[in-house]
């Protein structure tokens, strides 16, 4: 094999092994576009707070929307403005520092800011646990929450924080109207229609680094056609 063929195998083994790379990206995100329709399936079980996760630590992945029940008393309230509920409708929250009886303190999401509640002595609460925020709904003053972040009441407790918030379902002796969590989405992040079009993305790159070497043959001898009567 000479040397013009052999660098010609080199530039086709490069072509399909490029082209081959962008069909299996553009097959990745087709697959996670899948993925991303399927809802996730949350485990409803009532569980003990302290049996999945700890003060101090960061909100195991697996914690994340489980259904817990904790005890203890409210030792600081909050408001919450411009929060959102499961069915999209924004609103100021009430929600309370509660000091477990398993030691640590988490925030609970109690209910609407409008039917404000009085804190009861003790009190037993069901609800959703729920990852910590990252983003400020308000603007940070005294009594209000920007977001739901223990971090932002360090500076008000002696005690030991959960990571993420409670938003109660329930409250031993109390009735009142209740915050509905978000739905659960897929862990996959992104959307279905941005996948899609990375898949496009892909495959078109694929087929233009398929179609340049035929490209490159068909406009090189026009190419040296023109320099020849140079």
């Amino acid at each position: 094999m000479n040397r013009s063929n052999l660098q010609r195998s080199l530039s086709y083994f490069s072509v399909v092994v490029i082209a081959t790379s962008f069909v299996g990206l553009g097959i990745w995100q087709w697959d996670r576009a899948q993925q991303s329709r399927i809802p996730v399936k949350v485990d409803g079980t009532l569980i003990p707070l302290q049996s999945i996760s700890q003060p101090r630590i960061a909100l195991p992945g697996t914690a994340a929307l489980r259904r817990v029940s904790v005890s203890g008393k409210y030792i600081l309230d909050f408001k919450a403005p411009n929060q959102q509920d499961g069915q999209g409708r924004s609103s100021a929250w009430q929600v309370g520092l509660l000091d477990t009886d398993s030691g640590g303190a988490i925030l609970v999401v109690r209910g609407l800011w409008s039917q404000h509640s009085d804190n009861p002595a003790h009190v037993v609460v069901t609800g959703r646990l729920m990852p910590h925020q990252s983003d400020d709904h308000a603007e940070i003053s005294s009594g209000v929450l920007a977001r739901l972040d223990s971090s932002l009441v360090v500076n008000q407790t002696s005690l030991d924080l959960y990571d993420g918030y409670v938003i109660a379902d329930g409250e031993s002796g109390i009735s009142r109207a209740r915050i509905s969590p978000p739905t659960a989405k897929s862990a996959v992040p992104g959307f279905y229609w941005q996948h899609l079009s990375y898949v496009i993305i892909w495959w078109f790159m694929a087929g233009v680094v398929l179609f340049l070497p035929f490209y490159q043959r068909r406009v090189s001898p026009n190419i040296e056609r023109q320099e020849s009567e140079l």
